[in-house]
């Protein structure tokens, strides 16, 4: 028994020894958060950093966006201020937060999105899930609200749609460097808050997908 308990603290340790964090600049704005700077050296006297968990294999785990060393509380409804991201085969699960609490639905927005990648890394299906806060809500204005924003949506790559993970858009880890859009993915540079760094970060990741 001691020798298990042991063996399960070893590979706990590891694992999360082979974690890393890392530190990066943004700016909150009036609709988004803008990224300044990635990879910080020094965070000393900066008040808005964003905290990048990656995992093991070059991933990113959890982002948590920092006002002044905490979650940032002063921001718009449909903005999470802390994003994790689980890995299983072919799937990337995306789950935005307001603290601790999944975001909800209030500003028209999902709070799960679980992205399903082929053998090279493509999204060839997204699915979504929205989460209401009942009491606040009369019957009707639920049903209403479930009329623009369902529970569950799904979305397939075609022709016309861009597919990509919503908040790797501020990671620098994203999948081990790779930012997975689908096989008819466009890129237009007006879709995109900012320029530098944000773009360059994404057109190097788009560029490591297999062809």
């Amino acid at each position: 028994m001691k020798r298990t308990i042991t063996i399960i603290i070893i590979v706990f340790t590891n694992i999360v020894a082979a974690q890393k964090v890392d530190y990066h600049l943004y700016s909150p704005t009036a609709s988004s958060w803008d990224i300044v700077e990635f990879g910080l050296y020094d965070t000393t006297g900066h008040k808005f950093l964003l905290r990048e968990t990656i995992d093991e294999k070059g991933r990113v785990k959890e982002l948590e966006f920092l006002k002044n060393g905490e979650l940032i509380n002063d921001v718009l409804c449909y903005l999470a201020n802390r994003v994790t991201f689980e890995y299983s085969e072919n799937k990337i699960i995306e789950t935005l937060y307001y603290n601790d609490q999944p975001l909800l639905a209030d500003c028209e927005n999902y709070y799960k999105t679980i992205y399903y990648l082929d053998n090279e890394d493509y999204i060839f299906k997204t699915e979504s899930f929205a989460k209401y806060d009942f009491n606040k809500l009369e019957n009707d204005e639920i049903e209403e609200r479930k009329k623009w924003i369902p529970e569950r949506i799904i979305t397939r790559d075609s022709i016309g749609k861009n597919l990509q993970i919503e908040y790797y858009y501020h990671s620098f880890a994203k999948l081990n460097g790779v930012y997975p859009v689908n096989r008819s993915y466009e890129f237009i540079e007006d879709n995109y808050y900012g320029d530098e760094p944000e773009i360059f970060s994404i057109l190097k990741g788009i560029g490591k997908l297999k062809n």
